[in-house]
């Protein structure tokens, strides 16, 4: 987990920023003024008028993609920032890792002959992303630094 998400403004930046910084926003739980309740919601986007939040959009794990006023919303409980790889909702996990292996093979065709730093970096962020060993398994990362094992001691 990259961090807890405190309201919508995390989750709009989030949102805006989805290429820079990855992963997704999964809420525990979103439960609607009407007494739906829908766990492991992927929230795909959040709209505003003006300076107000005033929709968003998520998916659910049966594939429902719901757009919801924001004051149809009662509660959004343990909404975090995850990475892709983490995402409990197995439709959207497999949904986004396939955008970002397409974008990662994209990128290395681009790329292909030239190793840049900025190169690198993105393609270790997308890799990062989606897991290490899935991104492996469908591109040739051999060009990435090797990830060196941490070691774990423990004292007493």
């Amino acid at each position: 987990m990259r961090y807890q998400i405190n309201g919508y403004t995390d989750m709009y930046t989030v949102i805006a920023n989805e290429r820079k910084v990855g992963g997704a926003i999964e809420a525990g739980s979103i439960r609607l003024r009407t007494g739906e309740i829908y766990t492991n919601a992927v929230l795909t986007r959040l709209e505003m008028s003006g300076t107000h939040f005033c929709s968003v959009g998520f998916v659910t794990e049966e594939g429902k993609r719901l757009i919801v006023h924001v004051d149809d919303i009662s509660m959004i409980a343990d909404a975090r920032h995850v990475d892709v790889w983490e995402l409990q909702n197995d439709l959207m996990r497999e949904e986004k890792t396939a955008e970002r292996l397409k974008r990662l093979k994209r990128l290395c065709e681009l790329n292909e002959g030239s190793c840049t730093l900025t190169f690198q970096e993105e393609a270790t962020h997308l890799a990062q992303d989606i897991g290490l060993e899935t991104a492996r398994a469908h591109v040739d990362l051999d060009f990435l630094p090797a990830q060196e094992k941490t070691r774990v001691v423990r004292i007493a």
